[in-house]
């Protein structure tokens, strides 16, 4: 059930459109196939309320015949053309994120967000598929809300605290928590799922919001994701495009971030 106070918000989101392109982080942990599916429903589902949507893909590197992010921000050229038909679409990106995170750390994480933003037209939503380290540079102390897609299961609720616990301590992020259900029994899950937030609460000194995917239910069940994709949408970190990047001379200080190598190329 929903905050009566988010269906307000909702309702008033309807009357009051906002203009800009909206970045949604997701973490990719080691269960890639939970956030490749969380990402496939998320580009579905607000392209069906009238968004463009972009999923930059940060495990699939650009190549000269498979261009991708890489290739725009060396052009400058518009990602998504106003009048594509196609409402959503997924680019390769690992060296473009690449590029963007060298920008964060030199001139901020405002500077690359500027130059991600540069790229696409307006109401665009862009989905940043990436490691949780990449997300905690790239998003450093903004008010984005990075998804942290899990199954509950033993593996799958290590892997969420991992993600709070870099996001929160080295990003200043608040991610959410997306559990998804498993195999495990119920009670298993619920055990899971407190077990993980009363460790970020003991450890961290805070507890990470949690939306779980709506229950598919016949009658309802549209509804119900509507609602929880327009939760989504009102959680994204929301840029004008004609952001200004930081001076080149402004070197803010950043938290020092281990950023792994990618499993897959």
């Amino acid at each position: 059930m929903f905050d009566p106070m988010y269906d307000q918000a909702a309702g008033l989101r309807s009357v009051v459109t906002q203009v800009g392109i909206k970045l949604v982080p997701v973490v990719l942990s080691r269960d890639a196939d939970t956030a490749f599916d969380l990402v496939w429903m998320l580009g579905a589902g607000l392209a069906t309320l009238g968004h463009t949507v972009v999923a930059l893909d940060a495990t699939s590197r650009e190549q000269s015949g498979r261009p991708g992010l890489a290739q725009q921000l060396q052009t400058k050229a518009p990602a998504v053309q106003d009048a594509d038909p196609n409402p959503w679409h997924i680019m390769p990106s690992q060296s473009g994120l690449s590029t963007l995170m060298h920008t964060a750390q030199t001139l901020g994480a405002k500077a690359a967000q500027a130059r991600l933003v540069a790229l696409f037209p307006p109401d665009t939503v862009v989905l940043v598929l990436a490691p949780k380290e990449w997300l905690s540079v790239l998003f450093e102390e903004s008010a984005a809300r990075p998804l942290v897609p899990f199954t509950l299961e033993p593996s799958g609720v290590v892997d969420a605290y991992s993600a709070i616990k870099v996001l929160f301590q080295a990003g200043g992020l608040h991610p959410v928590l997306v559990p998804v259900k498993s195999e495990v029994p119920d009670v298993l899950e619920h055990q899971g799922l407190t077990v993980l937030t009363d460790t970020a609460r003991a450890h961290l000194g805070w507890s990470p919001e949690c939306w779980p995917l709506p229950p598919s239910r016949p009658g309802d069940s549209r509804d119900a994701l509507s609602q929880w994709m327009l939760r989504i949408e009102e959680s994204a970190l929301a840029l004008d495009e004609g952001c200004e990047p930081q001076p080149s001379w402004t070197t803010p200080h950043q938290r020092e971030a281990l950023v792994p190598q990618l499993w897959s190329c």
